[in-house]
C-alpha cells in the first residue's frame, strides 16, 4: 500500500496534483483493495490519467460500458478510449501465449473502439504486444479474409457471441501506448511505426 501513495507522489511531481487525478487514485485504491483492479493495473492507469489530466482531458476509469468495463475514457474535443495490457497469460494459455495475447487484443479493440472516437492500447513501456497486423491497417483496407481471420482468432479463446463481422470490419486501432513506471514517461506509437517495429523485432527473433 505504501507504494502506491510513492508512485502517487511521483506522479503528482511529474504532472502536477489536481482534485480529478487524486479521485483517480482514490477510486483505483479502492477497486485494488477489493480485488477488482490489479497492482499493475492501477500503476499503469494512475501515470497515464495524470499524463492526460496534464493535457487538459476529463479522465474517467474503470467506465462500464455496453460490452464490459474500459480501463480508461477520456474526453477533450473527441473521446477515447484506452485499454491497459500487462502482457499477463493464464497458466492454461501458456504453451500458446503469443496467440491468447493476439486474440485478447483483438477482442478488446473490436470491442472498445466502438465506444468512442479513437482507441489505444497502453502497455508498459517494456512489453511489445502482438497486435494482430490486420488491426494495423485502416479499415478501409480490411478485406473479408483479413476480418474472418480476426473473428476466428477472437472465437479460439474468448466466448463473444455479441461480436459480430461488422464489430470486427469497422474496429479502429489508432495505436499504441507505452508507460514508462520509472520515469513515468508516456509515448504514443501509430500504427504504421508500430507495425515496422513488430516487423524489425520478427525478423530478429527468426535470425536467432
Amino acid at each position: 500500500m505504501k507504494q502506491f501513495y510513492e508512485i502517487y507522489k511521483r506522479v503528482n511531481e511529474k504532472f502536477g496534483g489536481s482534485e480529478d487525478l487524486e479521485n483517480i487514485f482514490k477510486k483505483l485504491l479502492s477497486l485494488n483493495k477489493a480485488s477488482i483492479v490489479n497492482s499493475s493495473h492501477l500503476v499503469l492507469e494512475l501515470i497515464l490519467s495524470a499524463y492526460l489530466v496534464n493535457k487538459g482531458f476529463k479522465v474517467y476509469t474503470e467506465v462500464e460500458v455496453p460490452g464490459g468495463i474500459t480501463d480508461i475514457y477520456a474526453i477533450k474535443g473527441v473521446d477515447m478510449s484506452i485499454e491497459v495490457e500487462t502482457g499477463y497469460v493464464p497458466p492454461t494459455n501458456i504453451f500458446l501465449a503469443e496467440e491468447y495475447l493476439m486474440s485478447r487484443i483483438a477482442s478488446k479493440t473490436v470491442r472498445y473502439s466502438n465506444i468512442a472516437q479513437q482507441f489505444y492500447i497502453a502497455v508498459p513501456s517494456f512489453y511489445i504486444p502482438p497486435v494482430p497486423r490486420e488491426l494495423l491497417i485502416n479499415p478501409e483496407q480490411r478485406s473479408e479474409s483479413d476480418v474472418r481471420k480476426i473473428m476466428m482468432l477472437i472465437r479460439k479463446y474468448t466466448k463473444s457471441p455479441d461480436i459480430t463481422l461488422n464489430d470486427v470490419k469497422v474496429c479502429r486501432l489508432n495505436g499504441i501506448i507505452t508507460i514508462n513506471t520509472k520515469n513515468l514517461d508516456i509515448k504514443i506509437i501509430d500504427p504504421k511505426s508500430y507495425l515496422n517495429i513488430e516487423e524489425f523485432y520478427s525478423n530478429v527473433k527468426e535470425n536467432e
